[in-house]
């Protein structure tokens, strides 16, 4: 039986796999659906369950086993991993992982989240900081004299560091992502257009019209419920409709970036006022963001291909190097 080295990056909003010499194998929802008897069977994980969100019946409900970047609910987060890694590895036996984590994340929650890898089959593991992972998956240059700064926007997780190669400089990790959109979003529809929308909806609504983009005038059919009547019915909206949900999440990061740059000794904040700052995570992906935040900031502000993948991406890298993961891994 052969042996891979995987990369593993479990959030709250999305677990994601890389597997050495294929890249990454897996991306689905972090979500378990479940039989509601004492039992607790569960029924579906990943995309299928995610796709039953606000249809089940009282039979089933959903469970999210990761909550901000942590682990809620252990049972479900190992049959969850389990049915991932099943997915992916074949005949494949998992020796070892290399598993990001958010920034500053504490011995107790870490705890928790070894137990459960060792509870899906993964024998040895190895926890690095999402910021480090990020930066090398975005293929930022780190060393140890040329710092970098770099935000990674999660679904409930957004991590904000300056690092080199060794280590965290300044950060933080934020109870704040683009589920926090989806929630305003959903707030916002209901309050000024009488429209109640479920949150499947609300998360198509930011990924077609959710823009940044001054006059940008995307436009999309959203589904509901009437607020008033109770009956299901439809509305047109465009960017500019939603604008004020999507400002409230960038000018709260833009907030975090001002209070961990002002925490930089002189001579990194002056390299980093050069180089700029890169933002990855799926909600980065939002059009107009690199934009916005860099007219907020009064810096550069770039992203690049693909950076929802980015941290899981960079902890592969991580895994085909030994002694960058020497150098870089996380002891607890």
């Amino acid at each position: 039986m052969r042996k891979s080295v995987y990369a593993i990056d479990i959030g709250s909003s999305n677990v994601k796999i890389y597997r050495s010499g294929e890249g990454v194998v897996l991306s689905e929802p972090s979500v378990v659906a479940v039989s509601s008897g004492e039992k607790r069977v569960v029924k579906a994980v990943g995309l299928d369950a995610k796709k039953i969100i606000g249809k089940t019946a009282e039979n089933t409900f959903i469970v999210c086993p990761i909550s901000e970047g942590g682990v809620t609910n252990e049972r479900m987060a190992v049959e969850m991993l389990s049915a991932f890694l099943k997915k992916v590895q074949g005949g494949d036996r998992i020796s070892s992982a290399f598993v990001s984590v958010p920034c500053g994340m504490g011995e107790v929650d870490l705890y928790k989240l070894g137990m459960v890898l060792k509870g899906a089959g993964v024998q040895k593991y190895t926890f690095v900081q999402n910021p480090v992972c990020a930066a090398l998956g975005m293929n930022v240059p780190l060393n140890e004299y040329t710092p970098c700064f770099l935000v990674d926007m999660g679904g409930s997780v957004t991590n904000v560091a300056a690092l080199s190669l060794d280590g965290i400089i300044a950060g933080l990790s934020l109870s704040l992502g683009g589920s926090n959109i989806d929630a305003q979003l959903i707030d916002y529809v209901a309050s000024e257009y009488r429209l109640k929308i479920g949150l499947l909806t609300a998360e198509r609504l930011k990924q077609q019209i959710g823009s940044l983009i001054p006059g940008d005038r995307t436009t999309t059919v959203v589904n509901g419920r009437s607020v008033d009547t109770g009956r299901p019915c439809s509305i047109s909206l465009n960017s500019q409709d939603v604008l004020e949900p999507m400002r409230l999440y960038f000018d709260r990061i833009a907030e975090v970036i001002h209070m961990v740059l002002s925490k930089l000794p002189a001579e990194v904040s002056a390299e980093i006022r050069h180089a700029g700052i890169m933002i990855c995570g799926g909600t980065s992906k939002v059009a107009g963001a690199t934009e916005y935040l860099a007219e907020k900031l009064e810096m550069d502000v770039v992203s690049g291909d693909n950076p929802e993948l980015a941290a899981v991406v960079g902890a592969g890298i991580i895994a085909g190097d030994k002694e960058l993961a020497k150098q870089i891994k996380l002891s607890f």
